[in-house]
């Protein structure tokens, strides 16, 4: 009767193991899905409480993320979904980073990218991926100890051409400001930032088009605790005041580096786009995410949060790196963002 029993949780922890690997390698990777994401702002104060949401959003986003596109079975059914956007009417496309690993497949990226259209502008950031093709060896180094450079080198200028031929404009550290006409906020500000894992982020650089801004100092660890409590002070009501009435600030930030984020918050940002963390790619009910993959909680590893001075959307994205092809409770996501005016 033992022998009977061993054989049978022997035969049961193999089925657990075979189910739980089949849905984390073979199911959820390829799991897509398009999330609808509303914000809401408000350019005057108001004496009105609640959220009464406007029939018509003010600005429609399509947010994309961390493809790492490759062309495996998943970069084909990752092809697939992302052309099936093309339905979609939209008046910006904004992608944060991570796009593909290797710039042998630029060419892939660009056939996917090219149905896509947004009525006033297609715009990128890159992440690590973008700069750097990681070997074995490097990915498991930098499990233990961020690297900040890495061998072999992508050639990112051969990439923004390839993107800037299909209308996808790569932001390094820039700005761009565009009037929407007939819209309740007359101006919207796209700032797209490198990626500040490998410390290329240049925040005075990207706002420079705005006027002078002098470079943050190093904060002292007091004051950079004082800093990071006050900036990351969640809201309870879920309207976000505009930091320049008639303007919206939009930032797009591969990784949602916390000290950035502290210095994109002084700064009047209103909403930060990122991705990077893949919705710490294992999540786990009621608990959540287990690791955020850079400077910032897990708690905000995935989602919307409204923090006192601006709003974060961090995607969980649409691929993962190709030494961890897997996922567990984290669907992958493109976002449809509408923005709606509260009066």
């Amino acid at each position: 009767m033992e022998i009977i029993w061993i054989i049978y949780i022997c035969v049961m922890a193999a089925a657990v193991i075979a189910v739980l690997y089949l849905y984390a390698f073979r199911y959820e990777p390829f799991n897509f899905k398009l999330s609808d994401v509303d914000i809401f702002v408000k350019d005057k104060l108001t004496d009105k409480t609640g959220v009464n949401r406007p029939a018509k959003p003010i600005l429609t986003i399509l947010h994309l993320s961390d493809f790492h596109l490759r062309e495996n079975s998943k970069g084909k059914r990752l092809f697939k979904f992302v052309r099936s956007l093309s339905r979609l009417n939209v008046d910006f496309i904004l992608i944060t980073g991570d796009l593909l690993e290797s710039d042998k497949n630029i060419g892939y990226l660009v056939e996917m990218l090219s149905p896509l259209r947004a009525q006033y502008g297609k715009y990128a950031v890159f992440g690590v991926h973008d700069h750097y093709y990681k070997t074995v060896a490097e990915f498991l180094k930098n499990m233990f100890k961020k690297k900040r450079r890495y061998k072999k080198e992508n050639d990112v200028s051969y990439i923004i051409k390839k993107l800037s031929d299909i209308g996808i404009e790569v932001l390094v550290n820039q700005g761009r400001k565009i009037n929407i006409k007939g819209s309740d906020v007359s101006n919207v500000e796209i700032i797209g930032l490198d990626d500040p894992i490998i410390k290329k982020t240049d925040i005075a650089k990207a706002f420079s088009y705005i006027g002078p801004i002098k470079k943050s100092k190093p904060l002292k660890r007091s004051d950079y605790l004082k800093k990071y409590r006050d900036t990351f002070k969640l809201r309870k009501s879920k309207i976000h005041k505009l930091n320049n009435d008639g303007l919206l600030r939009i930032i797009m930030l591969h990784t949602p580096d916390s000290a950035s984020i502290i210095d994109l918050a002084a700064k009047g940002s209103d909403i930060i786009l990122s991705g990077h963390t893949h919705g710490g790619q294992v999540r786990l009910p009621l608990i959540g995410a287990i690791i955020s993959g850079c400077n910032i909680k897990t708690k905000f590893a995935s989602g919307l949060f409204y923090f006192k001075k601006f709003v974060l959307y961090v995607s969980r994205g649409l691929g993962e790196g190709r030494y961890s092809q897997f996922r567990f409770y984290c669907q992958p996501e493109a976002s449809l963002i509408r923005i709606y005016n509260i009066r």
